[in-house]
């Protein structure tokens, strides 16, 4: 990223599909209500937010350094 912030869109673009991936299809995974689904959608948002801690919040985009 350079200094003036021109690769912000992008980087903004990246989490909201992060976002929409991990936590979006985990909550719609849950709705389905199916035992193997409620896994996976549970898998999901716990492994996000995992990530997202152990990570400091790089790789899932929610670090706010990024949009510096």
């Amino acid at each position: 990223m350079d200094s003036n912030g021109a690769n912000t869109p992008y980087v903004v673009a990246g989490a909201a599909v992060l976002i929409l991936v991990g936590l979006g299809v985990g909550i719609g995974l849950l709705i389905i209500r199916k035992s193997w689904t409620r896994g996976l959608g549970l898998g999901l948002m716990i492994g996000w937010a995992l990530w997202s801690v152990l990570s400091a919040g790089i790789c899932t985009g929610l670090n706010p350094s990024l949009y510096a």
